[in-house]
């Protein structure tokens, strides 16, 4: 048996190292792949962050274009003024201004309301459509939500994503 100069065995000698190599490259390993784990559970996150966003946004176009659809130019024949117009004009139905208004109103949790673009348009295309009256029944409606998100995956620089849904319908009133 061959001792060192220490009185410990050379054998035990080098299995004591090679066990403190071990040891140092499973320390290694496991921070690389916590890494991996944690982007791709970050990841996760905020993609499912983005999709709730996004549910939202196109909850709120529907919304919006639904709330159009319903105060078209004939709204206040058939209904109390008071109803059709929350700008008090009549005879004329919903304005962009009055989209605009419900669809920040709606308090969508997690949206800023600030943060919402609406652009309500009134194509005059469309069978029974008017074309001399922007919102006549039978023209449709198109309401537009942008929002921009950003993502909040630590350490990654992400550009700013726009969340845009689109929804259109046919002036009923």
């Amino acid at each position: 048996m061959r001792m060192g100069s220490s009185g410990i065995e050379a054998k035990a000698l080098r299995t004591l190292t090679t066990r403190a190599r071990q040891r140092g490259s499973q320390v290694i390993e496991f921070a690389v792949t916590s890494l991996v784990f944690l982007a791709l559970l970050f990841g996760i996150i905020d993609t499912g962050r983005a999709l709730y966003a996004y549910e939202f946004i196109t909850y709120a176009a529907r919304a919006g274009a639904r709330w159009a659809m319903v105060r078209g130019s004939n709204c206040s024949a058939l209904n109390p003024a008071s109803w059709c117009e929350p700008a008090g004009s009549a005879t004329t139905g919903a304005t962009a201004a009055d989209v605009q208004t419900y669809v920040q109103s709606l308090n969508l949790p997690g949206i800023q309301p600030s943060g919402l673009a609406v652009t309500p348009t009134w194509p005059a295309t469309g069978t029974g459509c008017n074309a001399t009256i922007t919102n006549s029944p039978g023209c449709p409606v198109k309401v537009v939500v942008q929002f921009p998100y950003i993502s909040t995956i630590p350490f990654v620089r992400i550009t700013t994503l726009t969340l845009t849904a689109i929804s259109e319908m046919v002036i009923s009133q």
